[in-house]
């Protein structure tokens, strides 16, 4: 009797602990979702705050180009992101 009981719990803790690790895998995926999408906004605004010649610097409204590239890009990864996740 107590075997039976003894192998009950256990077999609920493991169910338990797969439903927690499930959890966590879901949280860690839209974590890491978010620091791809926010990695490249940084590489982008990094480049362009080097102290050396760039391209556009001639060009006065270059900030609204980048600016526009930056966030067409950053549309386009987070819909692939997105399609991919859903599988």
């Amino acid at each position: 009797m107590t075997d039976l009981i003894s192998q009950v719990l256990q077999q609920l803790s493991a169910s338990y602990n797969n439903i927690l690790n499930n959890n966590l895998n879901d949280s860690l995926s839209i974590l890491t979702i978010i620091s791809v999408l926010l990695a490249v906004l940084a590489v982008i605004t990094g480049f362009f705050g080097m102290n050396v010649p760039l391209p556009f610097t001639e060009e006065p409204n270059a900030w609204i180009y980048i600016l526009m590239t930056s966030l067409i890009l950053w549309v386009a990864l987070s819909q692939w992101l997105k399609k991919i996740t859903r599988k």
